[in-house]
């Protein structure tokens, strides 16, 4: 686990980097606030099924190209519908060679990332965005997990 802040990003986009490098297909990494645990919003189980939309706390998976397939960037959200409208009406730069796959309420947001594309555009995105679509306070503490599943 990773904890990064906005001011200092270089260990985060190290681990992108290197899981890029191995493109293995078994990695991934998942950045999201540190939320005060005061601020954390209690979630039934029946809310959280039953709910259209996603989590109060933002949360930004970022899986490398492997093969012809290309970078994906999804990003789970409360907002509802039209996230990459409130993204694009905000600070938060949509990077303009990015795709939109999907923006679904409750699956979230899913672009196709150009090849061409920085870990450092990765996470920098990845905080702006959070940031305008949190429904929970956020300051500048973050925190990055690299999961792997075996094959």
């Amino acid at each position: 686990m990773v904890h990064f802040r906005t001011n200092d990003i270089t260990e985060v986009t190290s681990e992108i980097q290197e899981i890029a490098e191995r493109a293995n297909g078994r990695e991934w990494i998942t950045i999201s606030p540190w939320v005060d645990p005061e601020h954390l919003p209690e979630i039934s189980l029946l809310r959280r099924i039953f709910s259209g939309r996603g989590s109060k706390v933002p949360e930004v998976t970022w899986v490398p190209a492997v093969g012809n397939e290309p970078a994906q960037f999804g990003l789970l959200h409360a907002r509802g519908a039209n996230a990459h409208g409130i993204l694009a009406d905000s600070d938060a730069v949509i990077p303009p060679t990015w795709i939109k796959v999907s923006d679904h309420s409750k699956r979230g947001l899913l672009f196709g990332v150009h090849p061409d594309t920085t870990p450092g555009q990765v996470v920098d995105f990845a905080v702006a965005a959070s940031e305008v679509l949190a429904d929970v306070p956020t300051d500048d503490r973050w925190v990055a997990q690299v999961s792997t599943v075996a094959r």
